[in-house]
């Protein structure tokens, strides 16, 4: 009897994992068909896309999918006023002068709301305002004033900024009588509220904003286009959802936000080379970032998984879509024509001095396999905070502690751990509660990418291809340099402040402008995480030489 048990579990078991095989083969198999326009410029409403890949309808979407950041109820938002007047918080005036790319409102954004931020549902049918990827990964540039839409781009938003100015913005609302009344008015408008009540749910949002901006408190500004995601995500999980306020550490190693183009294809993601690109790796650093973003997680009072607001099927169908996505070409029609003998002595210097670093690929194949080049922190000479800040500490596991790291297999969780290994055992759990979705996912987002090399004992950067680089300034891991040209100047040469927020391009040393104006944000390097030292490559050129180089580049 024993042994027809046996045998019975061990067909199953092998039917499993045969149907799975099938499943990732089909799924390897199958291509996301490319929409028509995917591949064309276009200009609509005033704006011109460079065909990257996306069609219209596929960008508008992402641009709007949710993957579950909750940040305010959504009627709140959407009623707003500024603290200091009388205009909409959601203005796009407004919003553009935080770094939001205004949008027109389309079937997947009714309200007309700046790209990336969003619609979330939750379980009860409360619906949320929140941020998604296209809100920190959607660049846009201007060419003579020109707006050049730069899909899975470097955002400019000022993520700080955006906070402060909304947690002015609601307690104002509750603390003058007219400008309350006002905003209840517009609510009940929409729905029947007890307009007591809803001060109350209010106020009580504030004092968690509250708490949360305390916890991520820092001293180091991070102004338009940056942000210390890893130091967010970190506390967000070790500090808030494991309710030990003393697991806090100030997130103040600000990076830029990385462009999406060739990321899926890429054999290791993130600044510092941390996380392999192979399954379940994209989903589960997907994940995190919602967590960080405004997602939710319960972690006390529940065993082994954790309910959240994570929406992990539209993780899956974000994940797929920018498998699509391609580097940006330099716009000739706009931006200006190519010289073709610069372009090809430039290409020369490039092979001589970057191509062992910085890769050549194809960016229009679809199933490139692409390894970006792993290089000790201490080699290329960059800021270090940053790595530093990911490998550095322990804290307190609390609820955790006596659980297995991996949910349900693995090492018991001591009662310190690593913060790394906290949010991985915390994601993980927060998956394994939809175990259904989170296979499908799995299954969805599947690629054969190639097999990371790093080693855990080494800190690094990671140096990956450069297409596209002209459209995602300003450059190393925390923006410190605000132009190639600069990039290619001893670190002692390049510029010690400058201004970022301004969307014009400079066609020239390949960046954006950096003068000061309204609502741009100072960079000043000589803040602890700021420095521009380092990658020293390239610096020894003459200028004729350089200028080549920078020609062959825009044509990457």
């Amino acid at each position: 009897m024993k042994k027809k048990s046996y045998r019975l579990l061990k067909w199953l078991l092998f039917l499993l994992l045969f149907v799975l095989a099938i499943f990732f083969i089909l799924r390897y198999l199958r291509q996301d068909p490319f929409a028509p326009d995917a591949h064309s410029v276009v200009t609509r409403d005033g704006v011109t896309y460079l065909g990257q890949g996306w069609g219209m309808e596929e960008r508008q979407q992402l641009s709007f999918t949710s993957f579950g950041s909750r940040i305010i109820d959504y009627s709140w938002f959407v009623a707003l006023e500024m603290a200091e007047n009388e205009q909409f918080f959601r203005d796009n005036a407004h919003m553009a002068d935080l770094g939001f790319i205004p949008d027109v409102a389309n079937k997947f954004n009714p309200d007309g709301l700046p790209v990336g931020v969003v619609r979330d549902s939750d379980d009860n049918g409360n619906q949320w305002v929140g941020l998604t990827c296209a809100a920190c990964h959607t660049g846009q540039l201007t060419i003579n004033g020109k707006p050049i839409r730069i899909d899975g781009g470097q955002s400019l938003i000022n993520y700080t900024q955006f906070e402060t100015e909304l947690l002015a913005a609601l307690k104002a609302t509750i603390q003058q009588p007219e400008k309350w009344q006002r905003f209840i008015s517009r609510l009940q408008k929409q729905k029947n509220i007890d307009a007591q009540a809803e001060k109350k749910k209010i106020q009580t949002r504030i004092e968690e904003l509250h708490t949360r901006y305390a916890i991520n408190a820092t001293q180091v500004p991070y102004g338009h286009g940056r942000l210390d995601a890893f130091g967010q995500i970190f506390n967000a999980v070790a500090a808030e959802a494991l309710n030990i306020p003393q697991n806090a550490r100030s997130p103040d190693a600000p990076t830029s936000f990385p462009v999406l183009w060739d990321a899926s294809h890429l054999d290791v993601v993130q600044w510092n080379a941390s996380a392999p690109n192979m399954e379940p790796g994209p989903l589960a650093q997907n994940a995190t970032t919602a967590l960080a973003v405004y997602g939710t997680v319960d972690v006390p009072g529940h065993d082994k998984t954790y309910p959240s607001s994570i929406q992990i099927t539209n993780l899956c169908f974000i994940q797929r879509k920018y498998y699509k996505l391609t580097s940006p070409q330099w716009p000739e029609d706009l931006a200006g024509h190519l010289d073709k003998k610069m372009v090809a002595k430039g290409e020369q210097i490039y092979q001589q001095q970057c191509v062992r670093c910085h890769s050549l690929v194809n960016s229009n194949d679809p199933t490139r396999k692409l390894s970006a080049v792993l290089i000790p922190a201490s080699a290329v000479g960059t800021d270090q905070r940053m790595v530093n800040n990911f490998t550095e500490g322990s804290v307190k596991t609390g609820v955790l502690q006596g659980k297995k790291s991996f949910v349900f297999a693995g090492k018991e969780i001591q009662s310190e751990a690593t913060r790394l290994d906290v949010v991985m055992h915390v994601t993980a759990g927060a998956l394994a509660h939809h175990p259904w979705d989170s296979l499908v996912a799995l299954v969805n987002e599947f690629a054969l990418n190639n097999k990371s090399p790093a080693d855990s004992s080494i800190r690094y950067y990671k140096a990956r291809p450069i297409n596209g680089i002209w459209a995602s300034a300003p450059y190393l891991h925390n923006g410190s340099v605000p132009t190639v040209y600069d990039l290619f100047l001893p670190s002692a040469e390049r510029p010690k402040q400058f201004f970022v927020g301004n969307r014009e391009i400079d066609r020239v040393k390949i960046g954006n402008q950096t003068l000061e104006m309204p609502n741009a944000s100072l960079f000043d390097t000589g803040l602890p995480g700021n420095s521009n030292v380092g990658h020293e490559y390239g610096t020894q050129l003459i200028e004729a030489d350089r200028m080549a180089l920078l020609e062959y580049i825009k044509s990457l």
